[in-house]
């Protein structure tokens, strides 16, 4: 099952593809369910260093492929139902429209990050936001969550590697990011106040680890 979902998601457009056992979380979190599929979607290239060099953009990629991302956990829920599985897409309209995300606190139930963390994808870095080590922090995440039988690993959480970095904290415009590292036992409110956020984007995209990926040959 893991080789036929991984295959279909590559096929439209995913870049990552992961499974993670949630099975440890609370089930006011999860719905009882035990597993997830997890994948990215990479922002290209030419995105990230125009606007790093604050060039105009035809359009705006990043939304493109939140829409995509979405769109693609919605089509994922319905392919396993299909098979006779249960699913449940954690798009942005999906959790909205039961309940599992919190617009007061711009907050989900159950983030993608987190089960991105137990899929062994990346960290989460100052800026809040997950930072694979082929990608950094220019990915679009989204989560399905299933009984179908795929085969799921325990990874451990790999803690921050942002160090002295405080370029995310710096550079953004909002002032929303204070600089402290992310832990298990840290709240986000204690790394960014997303009131604040306007999402510039900047964060994501003068990162090291996203401008190696970017400014890679």
């Amino acid at each position: 099952m893991n080789n036929e979902i991984t295959e279909l998601l590559y096929e439209r457009g995913a870049d990552i593809v992961r499974y993670a056992d949630i099975s440890d979380l609370p089930t006011s979190l999860t719905q009882g369910y035990k597993k997830a599929v997890v994948f990215c979607l990479a922002l290209s290239r030419d995105f990230i260093i125009a606007m790093r060099d604050g060039l105009s953009v035809e359009h705006d990629e990043f939304v493109e492929k939140e829409v995509k991302a979405d769109a693609l956990a919605d089509w994922l829920a319905e392919y396993l139902k299909q098979k006779g599985y249960l699913a449940y897409s954690q798009s942005e309209e999906n959790n909205c429209k039961n309940g599992n995300f919190d617009v007061k606190t711009k907050s989900s139930k159950l983030p993608h990050k987190t089960i991105a963390l137990l899929a062994g994808i990346g960290y989460i870095g100052k800026n809040n936001l997950l930072i694979n080590d082929e990608y950094g922090c220019a990915i679009c995440l989204c989560t399905v969550l299933t009984d179908a039988p795929i085969v799921t690993a325990n990874n451990p959480v790999v803690i921050t590697k942002c160090s002295d970095c405080d370029i995310c904290k710096h550079i953004c415009p909002e002032n929303a990011i204070f600089g402290n590292e992310w832990s298990e036992v840290t709240r986000r409110e204690g790394v960014i106040d997303v009131f604040r956020c306007t999402c510039t984007l900047k964060c994501m995209v003068y990162c090291p680890q996203t401008l190696k990926y970017a400014l890679q040959t």
